[in-house]
């Protein structure tokens, strides 16, 4: 667990809200997602604005929480801050019609490892839906070349960062 600290406290010490996908990358990304329903996130200040990417074609869900759960919504306007500042709709219509996750994290490998920011709530939403395609969004100094995993630890199927991108071995 210390090890897992350190590195997020290594790679959270950033504000990058405005950095994109390339144009490339978020071609390709969009051909992932074509006529799928996805589920997103909606940036903080370290994490890829990935919403400027997606197409506006597709349906999007986001998550919110509820109690110690994320829970999927359709995304939607307005938006207020949950309690740990994170920004989720004010009035969410619950989904669970999701094909694809774009998921947000502190560090990823190339093969698909993930560390999150320590509440493992992806981790257990994303368990709940093993057959959907998982797709990793980070910067690309965020992928390491190993991570320390536990059990209950989801991999992606994909990480794409804001240059590159990588299909997991697995």
């Amino acid at each position: 667990m210390i090890e897992k600290n350190n590195i997020r406290g290594n790679l959270l010490n950033h504000n990058l809200l405005n950095i994109e996908l390339s144009d490339d990358i978020s071609t390709k990304l969009n051909e992932l997602l074509k006529d799928k329903i996805v589920c997103t996130y909606i940036p903080i200040k370290t994490e890829i604005n990935v919403l400027a990417s997606v197409s506006k074609k597709l349906t999007l869900n986001t998550v919110f929480l509820k109690g110690n759960t994320l829970e999927i919504c359709r995304l939607s306007e307005p938006f207020i801050k949950n309690e740990f500042g994170v920004l989720e709709p004010e009035k969410p219509i619950i989904k669970n019609d999701t094909q694809v996750f774009l998921v947000p994290g502190v560090a990823f490998t190339p093969s698909g490892h993930r560390l999150g920011r320590g509440g493992g709530y992806y981790d257990k939403l994303l368990e709940q839906f093993p057959q959907t395609t998982k797709i990793g969004i980070c910067h690309d100094f965020q992928v390491v070349s190993s991570l320390p995993t536990e059990d209950h630890d989801i991999s992606m199927d994909y990480v794409f960062t804001n240059i590159n991108y990588y299909k997991s071995s697995a």
